[in-house]
């Protein structure tokens, strides 16, 4: 089991035992999305390979000037989970204060390197129990092959046709691991705590 005690540094074929087929699979879309290139146009990202993730896909165009995650497309799960469209919330908000500088600072590593991630979660629900969820995150192209924009799979232990309770707070994540598409993974100054919310 990966946890902040490893260095979080694999190959995506070397991930987590943990990770999922539908987590493999979203990389999978994402590789043949990219067409030969660092990482895919977002103009790549269609219902022809993602139509499986789309109810729990987002997208996040983080600002590399302030420390927000401002989502730009979410699919029908998020809405029916928060009851309410996320285009427009700063992904922060939902994350406890006190890891939101250190998931920033991961999803920026995210995509300077570039590189994905992938990682084991609990969230808090609004009646006090405890959800885990499955992230994961990979870089997107916005245009002119910046890379610029996350793309995010979320896979829930209560799978999306289950009834979801609502969300009270995500907390730090309990397993996780960086993806190398091909350039490496962060720094190890990264991995000394668990990365995101």
């Amino acid at each position: 089991m990966l946890s902040s005690e490893t260095d979080g540094r694999a190959n995506s074929s070397q991930a987590a035992p943990m990770r999922s087929p539908e987590s493999v699979a979203f990389e999978d879309a994402w590789n043949a999305s990219r067409g030969g290139l660092v990482v895919p146009p977002r103009s790549a990202i269609d219902l022809r390979r993602f139509a499986p993730f789309a109810p729990w896909f987002a997208i996040i165009e983080p600002d590399p000037n302030a420390v927000v995650l401002p989502f730009r497309l979410t699919g029908s799960g998020f809405r029916d989970f928060f009851g309410q469209d996320l285009t427009g919330v700063d992904y922060l908000t939902l994350a406890d204060p006190a890891i939101r500088q250190h998931a920033y600072d991961c999803v920026m590593a995210c995509l300077d390197t570039p590189c994905g991630l992938w990682q084991s979660t609990p969230a808090t629900t609004a009646e006090g129990g405890s959800i885990n969820y499955e992230y994961t995150i990979l870089p997107i192209s916005k245009q002119d092959s910046a890379v610029d924009h996350i793309g995010i799979f979320v896979n829930f232990e209560a799978k999306p046709f289950d009834d979801l309770p609502g969300l009270s707070r995500i907390e730090r994540s309990t397993v996780w691991q960086w993806l190398d598409i091909g350039h490496g993974v962060p720094p190890a100054s990264l991995t000394d705590g668990a990365p995101l919310g």
